[in-house]
């Protein structure tokens, strides 16, 4: 009778150690899940730019769509300000939030909360300081321009860095790839030699930069994320229209072959071998594009486009035309326009265009510096919070900035781990082991 009563006994032992070695890996499995979202989710590439007495923006990317916005105060123990972002209460992994109705001169701490959590800098809130007094520019200057991605389709979201003389200015795109800064609003004025830095930055989606002269800046040529230009050799022209981009040209193509060749000669023939129907880094609408343009009767063009290969060779008419169509349509993305011909010395001479073939839906197209910030800002325990973000002070100038009064419906803080089914399985061990110490007593008192 007495090992009738052990079983039961070490049935419930056996119950125990197991509800606590499950409960043990419960926990790890869901710490571990939390690290690896708690990364993903942290915001990088953080800046603050567009410095002004009552204002400034923060902006941050992040590795998978996450809802963000800043919280922030004149303290590092009254950060209890909210202020909205972009998106709004929609998942990004863009973000760009001005924070208004700051004191003129004044310190301003913040943290970024990113879905549900908050993030510091290396355990310490971000830090800036708004200028004393408003800028008053006698200029209007404002850079414009627009983004696409390599494919010929525009990104739904990228931000656009301007750094001028170390202060550094931003803009967010719209939905169809453009962006306005207004560079009057944060500087009184810019040197005409003055070599100002653009990069942008979209993301997962990948990122471009630039050199341009202030002069270029009213209408900057489109960019492709992933490619690298120097617009210094942009000039404005009186009617206002998009100049054209200085793009880079493969070692195999002769340096000359950039520019127009052409002869001065007398009479009232054609002397000058052009194109004329595309310019460098144009974007067109059609897949079935026709170039043309002008040349010397008598010599004979070879013509070709990439990068799907299609040539020709082509002959002007007596008026000194040229004409010609790829036989196949083009597909949407970057191509590369090649003319060569002989001229009158026997020299090979090149013309190159680069083009863009845009995506059917997309849209056709005919202050102080910068802080110092870390890469790698860490978390803090996020309260749940719903927040009320209230805007006070001047409204932003910037175009694409949003209002910040609104409601934020947060996402509730992250759960570390639940051990309900710990405790259930630990009661359930416990019972078993007193229940059969009472039965083994009573039966052996029996």
């Amino acid at each position: 009778m007495k090992n009738k009563f052990v079983i039961p006994t070490i049935l419930g032992l056996f119950v125990l150690i197991f509800g606590v070695f499950a409960g043990v890996l419960l926990i790890n499995s869901r710490q571990n899940f939390k690290l690896g979202a708690t990364i993903e989710a942290s915001p990088k590439n953080v800046r603050i730019t567009n410095i002004s007495n009552t204002s400034l923006t923060v902006s941050w990317t992040t590795d998978i769509p996450t809802k963000g916005f800043v919280k922030w105060g004149n303290s590092q123990t009254t950060i209890t300000k909210v202020s909205l972002g972009n998106s709004g209460n929609n998942e990004s992994f863009i973000h760009f939030v001005n924070v208004l109705g700051i004191d003129p001169g004044s310190d301003i701490y913040f943290k970024i909360n990113s879905n549900g959590e908050d993030f510091d800098n290396n355990n310490a809130p971000w830090k800036a300081k708004t200028l004393a007094q408003e800028i008053k520019s006698k200029n209007n200057i404002v850079a414009s321009g627009a983004i696409i991605s390599s494919n010929g389709s525009t990104p739904a979201e990228a931000i656009v860095y301007l750094t001028i003389n170390g202060i550094v200015l931003s803009g967010i795109t719209s939905r169809e790839g453009n962006f306005i800064i207004p560079i009057s609003n944060y500087i009184e004025s810019i040197a005409e030699n003055t070599a100002i830095n653009l990069s942008v930055d979209a993301g997962v989606n990948g990122s471009a930069s630039a050199v341009i002269y202030p002069t270029g800046l009213k209408a900057i040529p489109t960019m492709v994320l992933g490619r690298t230009y120097d617009f210094r050799t942009l000039s404005t022209e009186e009617s206002g229209s998009l100049p054209e981009s200085s793009l880079s040209i493969p070692e195999e193509i002769e340096r000359s072959s950039r520019f127009e060749i052409s002869k001065t000669e007398g009479g009232s023939q054609t002397t000058t071998v052009s194109i004329e129907s595309i310019d460098d880094g144009e974007i067109i609408t059609t897949t079935d594009p026709e170039f043309f343009g002008s040349a010397p009767t008598g010599i004979e063009i070879e013509i070709s486009v990439e990068s799907e290969y299609q040539s020709a060779t082509v002959t002007p008419n007596t008026n000194g035309r040229w004409s010609w169509s790829p036989p196949k349509n083009l597909s949407p993305g970057e191509h590369k326009l090649t003319i060569k011909w002989r001229d009158a010395q026997g020299i090979l001479r090149t013309i190159t265009r680069t083009f863009i073939v845009q995506a059917a839906e997309g849209p056709a197209f005919e202050s102080t510096p910068s802080a110092s910030l870390s890469p790698s800002p860490s978390a803090t325990p996020s309260n749940s919070v719903t927040p009320t973000a209230t805007s006070t002070g001047k409204s932003s100038s910037t175009p694409t900035a949003k209002a910040s009064t609104a409601s934020a419906t947060l996402a509730p803080t992250p759960e570390t781990g639940n051990l309900t089914a710990t405790l259930g399985l630990f009661i359930m061990g416990i019972s078993l082991l007193f229940g059969s110490t009472l039965l083994f007593k009573k039966e052996h008192a029996d």
